[in-house]
């Protein structure tokens, strides 16, 4: 088995803002739930919560009332 030289790790947003990135794969998974989001209103929403933080019952804003339904 190859070692590597060198690990790194990347403490969110230090090397890349991976924040963006989670944003947009959440906007495209919830337009196949046939909800619409784009991602400007995803990072409005998203930015900065744990995954757990965004499937729990009832964080759902008024806006999305089908995101409520949906289950992790």
């Amino acid at each position: 088995m190859i070692q590597p030289d060198l690990i790194i790790f990347d403490c969110d947003g230090v090397l890349v803002d991976s924040e963006v990135l989670s944003c947009r794969c959440l906007s495209k998974i919830l337009a196949g739930y046939g909800i619409d989001l784009g991602l400007d209103q995803a990072l409005d929403l998203f930015l900065g919560r744990s995954v757990s933080a965004v499937c729990r019952p009832g964080f759902a804003p008024h806006s999305l009332p089908r995101f409520a339904r949906l289950k992790a």
